[in-house]
């Protein structure tokens, strides 16, 4: 039971935090105050450092004066980068769900900064932000409870002839809300009324397109354009957390092997003939285990859990689960092999590490 419970944990030590629960954990995560890639590697230290043990591992091997690795640091701006954007998007999203404008607004202007760093690796962000800026300042006065204007239909015919496309064109109503804002939509909208009529007041027929037509379109567009940024950067986000995860794993388990490292005394008791065996086990640095002969198919060192497993000619498999003792100079624990024999390892290090 021990051992299966040793192997289960090395198992699904890489992939702790699954992709379900993923969007739970960046929505705890908030990184509205990062502005720049220098405060998002120390924003990710901060935040995930702790978690992920990294302060207390780098600087085992590390001077605080020596830079983080580049195998780190890599990705760590993209991840807060792509953070950033999902709690935008998402904000944004909601905004525009509950219709509330000064939300829309107070978004965009307190977070101007981190969206002006976000437009550097975010190519589609600066003109769907201009869209959900154009739809926040285009929200028309509440619907009058005056009858229709004999002019309105008139208008309305007139604006879907002459700009018929609402995106993809140049003259596109969207396109003309992303480059010009709402102030260029409402020109718009003027110019075609004083073209075309000759009432005192077109504000009730150039609200009522605003609030029948534009914006419920526009409103669509943007929410589509927001949830598909939303779900690309949570995507890369998983990627990116990954690829530090595997990073760290990768770093921890050598900072492992370093303990294994040097020559041991094995005793091994089989449980199925009560028959000792002794043997000497040589586990070189890290960087020298390709001279192994045989050479383990997987060693994970978590903590003081070392897992083994060798994988012999003929199918034959062997798994050993132990722990250090003594100052890492003991492993005890357990192996089993798909033959049949199983029973104890006992290990006492009779040599240091030599090389590297």
């Amino acid at each position: 039971m021990g051992q299966a419970l040793l192997i289960l944990v090395f198992l699904a030590w890489p992939h702790v935090l699954s992709a379900a629960d993923f969007a739970d954990f960046m929505q705890d995560k908030d990184p509205r105050v990062v502005a720049s890639d220098k405060a998002a590697t120390a924003f990710f230290l901060k935040t995930f450092g702790p978690s992920l043990e990294l302060s207390r591992g780098l600087l085992q091997h590390r001077r605080t004066t020596l830079p983080l690795p580049k195998e780190l640091t890599q990705h760590l701006s993209p991840f807060v980068t792509n953070l950033a954007t999902w709690h935008l998007t998402h904000d944004l999203l909601r905004a525009l769900a509950q219709g509330k404008t000064a939300m829309i607004q107070s978004i965009l202007e307190q977070q101007q900064r981190q969206i002006e760093w976000l437009r550097q690796t975010q190519p589609d962000v600066p003109d769907l932000l201009a869209l959900v800026k154009a739809i926040a300042q285009l929200q028309p006065p509440a619907p009058s409870t005056q009858p229709l204007s004999p002019y309105d239909a008139v208008f309305t015919q007139f604006l879907h002839e002459q700009y018929p496309d609402w995106t993809g064109t140049p003259d596109s109503w969207l396109t003309l809300a992303q480059t010009q804002g709402a102030e260029g939509v409402r020109k718009r909208l003027r110019d075609s009324w004083d073209n075309r009529h000759e009432a005192p007041d077109p504000a009730p027929s150039i609200n009522r397109f605003i609030r029948q037509s534009f914006l419920p379109i526009a409103t669509a567009h943007a929410r589509a354009g927001l949830l598909h940024l939303q779900v690309r950067n949570e995507r890369q986000a998983w990627t990116t957390w990954q690829a530090i995860r595997e990073w760290n794993n990768d770093r921890k388990n050598e900072q492992g092997l370093r303990r294994l490292c040097g020559t041991w005394q094995w005793l091994i008791h089989n449980h199925q003939n009560h028959g000792d065996h002794k043997t000497i086990m040589v586990y070189p640095p890290p960087s020298q285990y390709h001279r192994m002969d045989p050479q383990p198919a997987m060693i994970r060192v978590q903590g003081d859990t070392v897992y083994i497993r060798w994988e012999f000619p003929r199918g034959i498999v062997q798994e050993e689960s132990l722990l250090f003792g003594e100052r890492d100079q003991l492993l005890s624990g357990t192996f089993v092999n798909n033959l049949g024999p199983n029973g104890n390892i006992t290990g006492r290090r009779v040599k240091p590490c030599q090389g590297e």
